[in-house]
Parts: C-alpha cells; structure tokens; sequence
C-alpha cells in the first residue's frame, strides 16, 4: 500500500469532500480517502498493484459537475 497526498484545486465546501471520497473510494485499489482541514489537498491509501497515480488523478479531474485540479 502506498499513501500519496494530492494538492487540488476547487475544493470549496463537505460536499466537495463527499462527492470526492465517494467517487474515489469506488475505485478498485483505493482504500482510504481523506481530505485535508482547509480543502487543499486529499490523501489516499491504495495499493499500487491495482491503481496508479495518473487514474487517481484522471478520477478526481473528471467528476462530473465538478471543477477539481490536480495541482502540480
């Protein structure tokens, strides 16, 4: 398992960090979901057997109805 945290951009209020746990926590590979105090950045657990980096990113930038940004 690795744990990676993701700065993102357009996380504005608890419905933002539910729609993002949810969508993510259906991934195959993701394990945990927590999103930071202040809505700057999101740490997941997954197993980098079943998910890579790139489709966690790709998951969260494409929620519909939402304009979250991976920030690099």
């Amino acid at each position: 398992m690795k744990e990676q945290v993701f700065a993102v951009d357009g996380i504005m209020c608890p419905k933002c960090v539910k729609k993002i746990t949810e969508v993510l926590l259906q991934q195959d590979g993701i394990s945990q979901v927590e999103v930071s105090d202040d809505y700057q950045s999101v740490t997941i657990l997954f197993d980098e057997q079943l998910i890579i980096t790139d489709t966690i990113k790709d998951s969260i930038e494409t929620i519909e109805g939402k304009a979250f940004k991976i920030i690099t």
